[in-house]
């Protein structure tokens, strides 16, 4: 049977199945999975857990044995494996078919695979382990749905937040679960008790962490407001923050809102677009804002600003100032004040 993540805790609160099968695109939900197991098998009397990893301390012969004799303090044993490669081998194959045909009910089976291919899920030791047991498929949560998702883990913890706070936690976490979960993990101690997350709340949390500032960077130069962007880039780099994670977030923003102007200046609707890339309501102001103010060559400009920035970060170019200058007249320019730049006078 093949089951999402979400869907486990509802199956094991049925009872321990005999195997597990966790596999996917993402590692947080596997991560989770397999605590969760772990947690319902001591729940269900499980004494002892026994885990490999393949290339590190694991030994097929070994499994054989240990799945066919319990220890003298445990009436029951988990074994969780790991295969890094998706891949178990013939050897691993012949010892998972084995450990099915003996169905012993004390020794449960926990197997750890991270991304798989199509042909290694329609191999015959895998579709084996799904048939007899759970296959837990950990998919990627998309754009779309990671809103949602971010929504029932504040939830989750005892948190009720605004559309607005939500959006911007999935702006800010980039599509990378594990951040947001470690970020929401923190809220509850920060927020204290019977307070509602805002956007405002929210920036004020983690308005320390660099992080986060550059993405409120960004934001403060889309809008246009060039005091405030500056004073958070030289915060940014009074406090010992990465040039190299200011240029990213700077970068990202840019290429994404240069392919959007282009797709305006050619007659785009402005509201179809933003749903299109995926513009949440929270950033709209400043989104518009900085597509009014630039137009597809001041995009373009920025873009060639923050190449020369990418070279000065590798050492391939030198630049009075250094990158630090470089991204201070990124930010300007973002914000519609035009900077001397000679080297992209000559080339255009």
């Amino acid at each position: 049977m093949r089951i999402a993540p979400p869907s486990l805790t509802g199956r094991l609160g049925k009872g321990l199945d005999n195997v597990y099968l966790l596999f996917g695109t993402e590692p947080l939900l596997i991560e989770e999975s397999a605590d969760a197991i772990r947690a319902a098998a001591r729940q269900h009397g499980v004494e002892e857990i026994l885990r490999y990893t393949a290339g590190v301390d694991l030994d097929w012969q070994q499994i054989s044995s240990a799945s066919r004799s319990l220890s003298l303090f445990a009436s029951a044993r988990l074994l969780e494996i790991r295969l890094p490669s998706g891949k178990p081998g013939d050897a691993g194959a012949r010892t998972l078919n084995d450990f099915l045909a003996d169905n012993d009910p004390s020794t449960h089976l926990v197997l750890i695979l991270g991304r798989v291919d199509k042909s290694t899920q329609s191999s015959k030791w895998f579709k084996a382990l799904e048939s007899h047991g759970i296959a837990v498929e950990a998919r990627a949560v998309t754009l779309a749905q990671l809103p949602g998702w971010i929504d029932q883990r504040l939830r989750a913890q005892g948190i009720k937040a605004t559309r607005g706070a939500i959006e911007r936690l999935a702006y800010y976490s980039e599509g990378n679960l594990l951040f947001a979960a470690q970020e929401i993990s923190k809220l509850p101690l920060l927020l204290g008790s019977d307070r509602e997350l805002d956007e405002t709340l929210l920036d004020t949390l983690v308005s320390d962490q660099a992080r986060f500032s550059v993405f409120a960077l960004a934001d403060a130069a889309l809008a246009g407001n060039a005091p405030h962007a500056l004073r958070m880039l030289y915060g940014l780099r009074r406090e010992g923050s990465e040039a190299v994670l200011v240029s990213w977030a700077l970068v990202r923003e840019t290429r994404a809102l240069y392919k959007m102007a282009i797709e305006l200046a050619a007659g785009a609707n402005r509201q179809s677009l933003y749903q299109q890339h995926r513009v949440w309501r929270s950033r709209m102001p400043c989104i518009s804002a900085a597509l009014t103010r630039l137009d597809t060559a001041q995009w373009a400009r920025v873009l060639h600003s923050l190449a020369i920035a990418d070279q000065v970060l590798k050492g391939q170019r030198q630049a009075p100032g250094g990158v630090w200058a470089e991204l201070e007249r990124v930010v300007l320019l973002l914000c519609g004040i035009n900077t001397l730049d000679a080297n992209y006078a000559i080339n255009h």
